[in-house]
């Protein structure tokens, strides 16, 4: 019987897959948060390996033996190291279509807050003060914003669909999108047309060679004062360090994050004294359904996989 392995997961159990793969005459492994030695020894003679957010580096990768594919649970795969898997001749595929709605929806809800203060205005109430909580000039509205969209996949469309009845000018850089038009009060531009211009950035590009670090020294340089950064993209998009200056001196007025370069943040992370940040903690795909879908469709590319069938969503 062929063996299947999930390196880790952050689900409550593996009923879903458990179900499927039985159904198919799959064996199923797996580990909550293996270390790495215990990751090689897991992976080591798996047939089929579905990951979240275990590091499949080069090292763990030629220690791979029979693997015929490597799925990941989410939409990045930056865990994985997919130029070794390639030499290897071992096809790595992620789940590039769930949790689009929650994911847009939570920007949204990132950019209200930061247009409305909604959290600081609780706050102040729940704390039984009375009044406007931030000054006036940081109570605004949507329609006379430029909101700066990088990255215009699924969730970068899905967010400026939810943006347009607000009314606002919506940016957009995407280079891997064919035949942008500007229309309806969107324009696409150069990246740095896009920083000097906005008011709110939001990030939905992968992590890139290119755009790993896109916030830094000098994307800060060109940008408004005061602006408003949203990252609910990957967490190495920002250099923390340049972001962190930017708060002091104010260049950034507020931000929002969900991902951040090393996860969980630490207990002392510099970046939580910073009462104009908003915090979830890598949250934004979150609901049933979404989940439901994840973990059915890497399923389904493993038995894809176990059946000879033609893979989809390859990402090597």
């Amino acid at each position: 019987m062929k063996n299947v392995v999930i390196t880790d997961y952050s689900f409550n159990d593996l009923s879903i897959e458990e179900e499927m793969f039985h159904e198919n005459k799959i064996n199923l492994s797996s580990e909550k948060s293996p270390n790495k030695e215990a990751l090689k020894v897991l992976t080591q003679n798996a047939d089929y390996i579905i990951t979240q957010f275990a590091t499949l580096d080069n090292e763990i990768i030629n220690n791979l033996n029979k693997a015929k594919i490597i799925v990941r649970y989410g939409v990045g795969y930056d865990n994985v190291d997919i130029k070794s898997a390639r030499l290897k001749n071992i096809p790595v595929c992620n789940v590039p279509d769930y949790c689009i709605d929650e994911v847009a929806d939570h920007t949204i809800a990132f950019i209200l807050n930061s247009t409305r203060a909604i959290y600081k205005n609780h706050q102040k109430v729940f704390h039984g003060e009375w009044g406007l909580a931030v000054p006036l000039e940081e109570m605004k509205s949507l329609n006379d914003l430029k909101i700066g969209v990088i990255g215009f996949g699924r969730i970068g469309q899905a967010v400026v669909e939810r943006l347009i009845p607000f009314k606002p000018k919506i940016l957009i850089n995407d280079p891997f999108f064919s035949n942008p038009v500007n229309k309806d009060g969107l324009s696409f531009v150069e990246i740095n047309e896009l920083f000097k211009n906005s008011d709110i950035i939001t990030l939905h590009c992968p992590s890139t060679e290119k755009t790993k670090n896109i916030i830094n020294d000098h994307s800060l340089s060109l940008m408004k004062k005061g602006v408003t950064i949203i990252n609910i993209g990957r967490g190495d998009l920002i250099d923390m360090g340049s972001f962190i200056n930017a708060l002091k001196n104010k260049t950034i007025n507020s931000a929002a994050l969900d991902v951040f370069d090393t996860e969980p943040l630490t207990e002392n992370h510099p970046i939580r004294s910073f009462d104009n940040v908003l915090f979830s903690s890598h949250v934004a795909s979150a609901s049933v359904k979404a989940a439901k879908k994840l973990r059915q469709s890497a399923a389904k590319l493993v038995i894809k996989c176990h059946n000879s069938e033609k893979l989809i969503n390859i990402v090597n």
